[in-house]
């Protein structure tokens, strides 16, 4: 009958030990969690936070040590034991976290197996390389500042072709108000052509076409007499200064060669050159042939008497220079003594 209460009481004692004890174990349990969290928030917020430029240096720093580490296995254990298990880096705005696993374990190998570490350390270099490159063309392609980029989206809507996507200015509402009256003052006028619409749309597509084409005229005039005025001028400048006499000789060289094409050509600016030592021609070399004739038709300095004749010699001058020289017909030698007829003519005195 004792041991009844007796195995009541033992019971009813492991019974109270065992939730006071369970209770102990989580609490050491919460403790413990506790204290391994805050230990790791220390160590995470003890870890350095590399920029682009900062982590570069570092990984030349290690690239360095590296070749200080493989002379032993201690200085080597030493090395990788300093090697956090990531490297965070914040590169234009962004966190990254790098992992070291793959270089720790290069270094993991060299460290035991000495036959393969200079293979392994070279591969470790070689990995410290590769994230270095990496980083570099990082940095390179971190986007740009914000005002740089609204500066430039800025001088994107400036352009002519996004003018609809701006707010008009005072000026272009007061230049549409104009076409707007305008294109409705020419409708009114139009819609009364003979009391059909279209006919008054088509006589001012006319018009447009027209004007169009009076436009385009006279901007291919002006560039093409630009263009002659410059090869005019290139060919003036093409002329060397020289007497009369000395045009004669070339001209008479040349005939002795045979080249009568440039014989002729020689002779005319011998005439022309005599005109100018005469007074009936200014020194005026970006004229053309032409020009010159017309310029001797004006002239005031010779007596009317021979102006005539030296009107008509220069102008068969001319005439046979632009068949043979600018024409490129066959010269002869009956052309070359005709033109020094008519460089006699001109007042050229040959012996």
């Amino acid at each position: 009958m004792r041991s009844e209460p007796l195995e009541m009481s033992g019971s009813f004692s492991a019974g109270n030990l065992r939730v006071p004890a369970l209770l102990l174990l989580a609490l050491i349990a919460m403790q413990t969690g506790a204290a391994g969290a805050g230990g790791s928030a220390q160590q995470a917020s003890a870890r350095p936070i590399y920029d682009s430029q900062s982590f570069l240096k570092e990984l030349a720093r290690l690239k360095v040590e590296l070749e200080s580490a493989r002379m032993s296995t201690e200085t080597l254990h030493s090395y990788r034991e300093s090697i956090p298990a990531t490297w965070a880096v914040d590169a234009g705005g962004r966190r990254y976290d790098v992992p070291t696993d793959l270089l720790v374990s290069r270094l993991s190998r060299a460290e035991r197996l000495p036959e393969i570490r200079r293979q392994e350390m070279d591969q470790a270099r070689g990995y410290l390389d590769a994230l270095a490159a990496e980083t570099a063309f990082l940095s390179r392609q971190l986007p740009a500042p914000t005002d740089s980029a609204r500066a430039k989206l800025n001088r994107i809507l400036a352009r002519s072709e996004y003018a609809r996507t701006r707010e008009p200015s005072w000026w272009d509402k007061i230049r549409d108000r104009i076409y707007e009256i305008l294109f409705n003052a020419l409708d009114r006028i139009l819609s009364k052509v003979s009391g059909q619409k279209s006919l008054g749309y088509i006589l001012l597509w006319i018009v447009v076409c027209a004007a169009a084409v009076l436009i385009a005229y006279l901007i291919f005039r002006r560039w093409f007499r630009r263009a002659r005025g410059e090869e005019l001028a290139l060919q003036a400048a093409a002329v060397p200064l020289r007497s009369w006499q000395e045009w004669v000789f070339d001209a008479r060289e040349a005939a002795g060669r045979g080249d009568y094409r440039m014989a002729i050509h020689c002779a005319y600016w011998a005439g022309i050159t005599r005109l100018q030592d005469l007074g009936a021609l200014a020194p005026d070399r970006s004229k053309t042939p032409r020009e010159y004739l017309r310029a001797l038709d004006k002239a005031k300095l010779i007596l009317p008497e021979p102006l005539s004749s030296r009107q008509q010699a220069l102008s068969m001058l001319t005439s046979r220079l632009e068949k043979v020289w600018y024409g490129y017909q066959s010269a002869t030698e009956a052309d070359f003594h005709d033109s020094l007829t008519q460089l006699e003519t001109l007042g050229c005195h040959l012996p």
